[in-house]
């Protein structure tokens, strides 16, 4: 019995004729190619330079035309007269060029025509300037160029126009040439292609039912699998890969099925586990599939949506969202993520009772990266949202009764300061001047923990427009500039030209810009320079910039000066600020939905980069607030 060959074999035999069949095309495509290429570069470089040639030759003529009026109604002749010698050797030169290219004899005939009438031309141009120069009146002149300059001038361009009707009529006839060899291509390599694609197509089909046959039925008896049934086989045909192939599917399926009896009854323990365990979960928890219908929920979701298991498996989650009184609070949950998701959700039961839920969403995936079903947790967070609030009242309660305490010893300290209440010494002065400054600080500080108070609420009120960046970059340079042409700092700034505008909340920006430079102006010395730039990052984004050249930000602390009380070590202690304002500025970016970050060498400087999203076309009306 003779052996059979084997798939690989096939293939291979199909693969190298089709090889010789491309082989042959592509050789073939070469040849024309080269061919067309060839009559299309001859087309270029003789006829198209010659017509380029003409052309030129004609604009240096008709300049002439011109400078031989201006000579008439002018009192610069020599000017004009040595301007037409230039465009006059110009023109020669050109001449010359397209002589050197020339190989047809009446093309010969036509170049040596064309320049004994220039030559006749420029020598009655130089007629005319002699009769400037004796005085002729302007009739003369004007009747000379007009009747013997002029029709020498239109003999010139006859002769050009001849010239160049001859070069297009070769060019038109090389174009031709060139189609009639594209056209010969074609059909050649249309007749090439469909004979390829036939003997392609008999090999194929002669081998499809052998190779894809037995694939096709073991993808049938997969799928029969699939659904419960293991006692599906593969009928064995041939004793190549494809016959070793059926052979082990059926050793499979006979295994699988011995498994399955093996194996069923400890598989369902294992289930009736795993909902025993969700079940029993204090939080409420939902699991959809892949299709985001419900699959399994516990008790404590059952009572958070007044609903039970039975009614709600099998129904969309949104289904099971909008039957419950409150709807409206978890409609914008993210039950489709790819990736893991979170957010605290506010629930209103009544006016008197408020919960939070902090929502998690953890899409599970198989491992070809399918999603398989999605893991749904709702925590109840409403103590650590009540305490964060009481937390929250009682800064906000501290910082006002310090402000009125505050204040007055500051009112009482410029009342010294200043010699309202008597003559004091300059011992005395350090000490007030001392008070004065500790005074300060600690009103910035209560300062900063009023803005964190407000911003950290859930009752802050952001007035949101469409804002320019620039005014308010205008008004933060205006307020600063005082201070830093005191301290001997340059204070600059630059705003990309017709930025669009940004949907913002402009006195919260203003805040976050005199932040960041008051900021710089701490930490920047003498000499040196402050810079706040705005330009479009992206058709989403602006991106604001506070940069200096001062101390420098320790790579360490980078991740962490956005935190609360957080200050760089090693500075000057006169300099540091609460610990409250990156932190503030970070929350009032956060809400505008943009992000803020910090890039800084310790010998360089740093830099406070945030962005800001762009208004909506709609919404581009620009703010009150923003002139």
């Amino acid at each position: 019995m003779a052996k059979t060959k084997s798939i690989k074999s096939r293939i291979t035999l199909i693969n190298i004729s089709l090889v010789v069949i491309i082989g042959v095309l592509g050789l073939f495509s070469f040849s024309s190619l080269h061919t067309i290429s060839q009559a299309i570069s001859s087309l270029i470089t003789t006829n198209y330079n010659s017509i380029e040639r003409i052309a030129q030759m004609e604009t240096y003529i008709k300049e002439q035309r011109q400078n031989a009026l201006l000579l008439i109604y002018t009192d610069e002749p020599d000017r004009y007269k040595k301007a037409f010698a230039e465009l006059e050797e110009h023109f020669l030169s050109v001449q010359e060029a397209e002589y050197d290219t020339i190989i047809l004899s009446e093309e010969m005939e036509m170049i040596v025509r064309i320049r004994t009438d220039f030559e006749s031309y420029c020598s009655k141009f130089q007629n005319l300037y002699l009769m400037k120069q004796g005085g002729a009146s302007l009739s003369s002149l004007t009747t000379y160029f007009e009747e013997t300059l002029t029709p020498q001038y239109q003999q010139v361009l006859v002769a050009l126009d001849q010239l160049r009707t001859s070069n297009e009529t070769a060019l038109f006839g090389r174009r031709d040439e060139a189609a009639a060899v594209v056209e010969k291509a074609t059909v050649l390599l249309s007749l090439l292609f469909f004979l390829a694609a036939g003997i392609s197509f008999v090999l194929f089909r002669s081998y499809m039912n052998k190779l894809f046959g037995p694939i096709y039925e073991i993808t049938q008896n997969l799928k029969s699998i699939r659904q419960g049934n293991m006692n599906k086989k593969a009928v064995v045909r041939n004793t190549d890969e494809l016959g070793i192939l059926c052979n082990e599917f059926n050793n499979m399926t006979q295994r699988l099925s011995e498994f399955e009896q093996s194996t069923l009854g400890s598989l369902m323990e294992e289930r009736n586990k795993t909902y025993s365990i969700v079940r029993s979960i204090s939080e409420p928890l939902l699991i959809l599939n892949a299709d985001y219908h419900v699959t399994l929920v516990n008790q404590s979701f059952e009572a958070l949506f007044q609903t039970t298991m039975d009614a709600a498996i099998g129904r969309h989650v949104l289904d099971i969202i909008s039957s419950s009184s409150f709807a409206s609070s978890f409609w914008g949950i993210h039950y489709q993520a790819n990736a893991y998701w979170e957010q605290v959700v506010q629930v209103d039961h009544d006016k008197n009772q408020i919960q939070y839920f902090n929502v998690m969403v953890s899409p599970i995936f198989t491992p070809e990266e399918k999603k398989q079903f999605v893991i749904i947790v709702f925590y109840d967070i409403t103590e650590m949202k009540l305490l964060e609030k009481m937390r929250t009242d009682f800064i906000a309660t501290i910082s006002h009764e310090f402000k009125t305490p505050l204040t007055s010893i500051m009112m009482g300290a410029d009342l010294l300061s200043n010699d309202l209440v008597g003559p004091i010494n300059a011992e005395q002065k350090e000490i007030i001047d001392t008070l004065k400054e500790d005074s300060q600080q600690l009103s910035e500080l209560v300062n900063d923990l009023l803005e964190l108070s407000k911003v950290e609420s859930s009752s802050v009120i952001y007035q949101f427009s469409a804002v320019s960046v620039a005014p308010y970059v205008q008004k933060c340079l205006h307020q600063f500039r005082p201070r830093a042409k005191k301290v001997g700092v340059l204070l600059e700034a630059a705003v990309e030209p017709d930025l669009p505008f940004v949907m913002a909340d402009g006195a919260k920006l203003l805040w976050v810009l005199n932040n960041l430079v008051s900021n710089a102006l701490k930490y920047t010395t003498k000499g040196n320079r402050i810079f706040i730039s705005a330009k479009l990052k992206n058709d989403q984004q602006v991106l604001l910039c506070v940069e200096d050249n001062g101390t420098g930000i320790p790579p360490e602390f980078l991740n962490k000066i956005f935190d609360k009380y957080v200050q760089v070590p090693g500075c000057d202690l006169e300099a540091r600020g609460t610990g409250l304002g990156l932190a503030v500025a970070k929350d009032i970016i956060t809400a505008h939905h943009g992000r803020i970050w910090c890039e800084s060498d310790l010998t360089v400087g740093s830099r406070f980069y945030f962005t800001l999203p762009i208004a909506q076309e709609e919404e581009t009306a620009p703010a009150a607030d923003s002139k």
